[in-house]
């Protein structure tokens, strides 16, 4: 007779379940990544729940919203996506909401909205910040009613489906500028998940690489492969259009490699010469520096040039101490104790 432990209970079931079907969705071994991941697990649970997703773009916020999605219990049901952005103002709330018939001059038939493509399932609002105050009233009334009214209508039609919305920009400014309904900008943020850019977990990068391989290799008789140098390229480059850059870049190799290896020739020139464009510079300017016949004062010399890329790494990465850290390769820690005693420095008294 087996003993209960040696069968695995219903929970480690759905975790492995769980597990599987994020493995194909979302990749990252990443500490930022794992904890998306798990996020991700929790939410899926509570299927009325809103949630906004915050990044910058290419970071895989649609990804994550359809992980979300596939996880929960509607997953049977649709999964539809609306960039505010994309679609005029004029526009938006037809395409949200639907439009009757005889509403406007062409309105010839009666048309159904996202909402109600949506109903059952997840509707996933990208961009949110760029839907107009007019329209975010009406949104808010939905998210607590779960009902709307098509464009030129009176008939009340609810729905039941979950909201997930995306931003790409600091909707707390824009709350504090007045452009974003306050109210709306709390409901919409019940749960928040950021994303992290790739340039911040740069160990992630290998394993997107394989994964964009993975897709292209799909029916191929000779898997196609990265190259060590153009891996090494890769994992310097910094990425401003993070994971979707990526891909577009590892699709790019795939294209112009004729045989079944990418190399670095392969690669677009961007993506080639940044990483040894700004070595090359610095190696340059290295040489250009010569010890003056009346000597130097090291110390201050030095302390300028770690005060220039201090400054300069902060203000390229917005006030972001993490990320800037990750720029200059030390520590979070090592960055504060530097510019601590930049500011410590600048408090001594004069020495007589």
């Amino acid at each position: 007779m087996k003993g209960r432990g040696v069968l695995p209970d219903c929970e480690q079931i759905e975790e492995a379940w769980e597990g599987d079907r994020l493995a194909g969705m979302v990749v990252g071994r990443s500490a930022a990544m794992q904890s998306v991941v798990a996020m991700v697990r929790q939410v899926a649970r509570y299927p009325s729940t809103t949630i906004m997703l915050q990044g910058e773009s290419g970071t895989g916020k649609e990804v994550v919203a359809r992980a979300i999605h596939e996880l929960s219990n509607r997953s049977a049901y649709p999964f539809v996506a609306l960039n505010c952005a994309a679609i005029p103002e004029t526009l938006l709330e037809s395409e949200l909401f639907g439009v009757e018939v005889g509403a406007f001059t062409d309105a010839r038939s009666t048309r159904e909205g996202y909402l109600l493509h949506a109903d059952g399932g997840t509707l996933f609002l990208d961009e949110i910040g760029s839907m107009p105050l007019v329209l975010q009233a009406k949104l808010l009334r939905f998210l607590e009613t779960r009902g709307f009214r098509r464009v030129g209508g009176t008939k009340e039609i609810h729905v039941n489906l979950r909201v997930i919305s995306a931003t790409n920009s600091d909707l707390q400014a824009e709350v504090r500028r007045r452009t974003f309904r306050d109210d709306l900008f709390y409901r919409l943020k019940v749960i928040t998940i950021d994303l992290p850019p790739l340039r911040a977990r740069p160990e992630d990068v290998a394993l997107l690489i394989d994964h964009f391989l993975r897709e292209h290799n799909a029916g191929r008789e000779t898997p196609m492969r990265m190259s060590q140098e153009a891996a090494a390229l890769l994992q310097r480059y910094p990425w401003p259009g993070n994971v979707r850059e990526l891909r577009n870049v590892v699709e790019h190799g795939v294209i112009l490699c004729d045989y079944d290896e990418i190399r670095p020739e392969h690669l677009p020139e961007h993506v080639r010469l940044a990483g040894t464009s700004a070595s090359q510079r610095l190696h340059e300017l290295q040489q250009l520096m010569h010890l003056p016949p009346e000597g130097v004062d090291l110390p201050a010399f030095l302390a300028g040039i770690e005060q220039t890329f201090l400054q300069e790494a902060l203000e390229r990465c917005e006030g972001n101490q993490v990320r800037a850290a990750h720029l200059l390769h030390i520590s979070r820690d090592q960055l504060r104790y530097r510019l601590l005693g930049k500011r410590s420095s600048s408090l001594r008294p004069p020495v007589l």
